[in-house]
């Protein structure tokens, strides 16, 4: 296991602390171990792309890290009422339809390339961003209004139709990697 792999593990371990910090109100320190978080998924690339250290490991256990942080603070912040449940619904079936095409791949053995796309990795950062904003106005002891009124429910459209042409984009890969439409 290579430096770049061992932060992406921490990562995926900072996750049941993140959600342990939303769940008991410590809301800023869920924010610093949050945006710890987001910047070990920038380092981590960074490291595998510039000393050479992608390996197979780390290209299936940077989405999970990822996807194992945004889904279980997405979940964890909804539970709690800050976001709103038609996003939570989309952003998990997204994600769910995904997993299952991957494994409905992998069982009848057709080839399929797992690789992160421009409109998945926008969607990403919007996500992780969003999360960010919330846990920031929720440690806040005043209301930011700016924030609570206009900003978030701005990136929660936002957020739904970055993650419809995600989810868009991966179908038509999906289709055509097994041979349901053309190329």
């Amino acid at each position: 296991m290579n430096f770049a792999n061992i932060i992406t593990v921490v990562r995926l371990l900072f996750t049941p602390i993140i959600i342990w910090l939303i769940f008991s109100s410590y809301y800023y320190l869920g924010l610093i171990f949050f945006v710890l978080s987001g910047l070990s998924d920038a380092l981590d690339g960074f490291i595998a792309k510039q000393f050479n250290q992608r390996t197979i490991l780390g290209s299936y256990l940077d989405p999970v890290a990822d996807k194992t942080l945004i889904v279980s603070s997405i979940l964890a912040l909804g539970y709690m009422g800050a976001i709103p449940s038609w996003l939570i619904i989309l952003i998990v079936s997204r994600d769910l339809a995904i997993l299952g095409a991957v494994i409905i791949s992998w069982l009848v053995e057709r080839s399929l390339k797992i690789e992160p796309i421009i409109s998945s990795k926008i969607n990403t950062f919007l996500q992780i961003f969003y999360i960010g904003l919330i846990l920031l106005s929720l440690s806040s002891k005043e209301e930011i209004i700016y924030l609570d009124i206009f900003i978030l429910p701005t990136f929660s459209i936002l957020i739904a139709l970055s993650t419809l042409t995600s989810w868009f984009s991966y179908l038509i890969l999906w289709l055509r990697s097994m041979g349901i439409i053309n190329k």
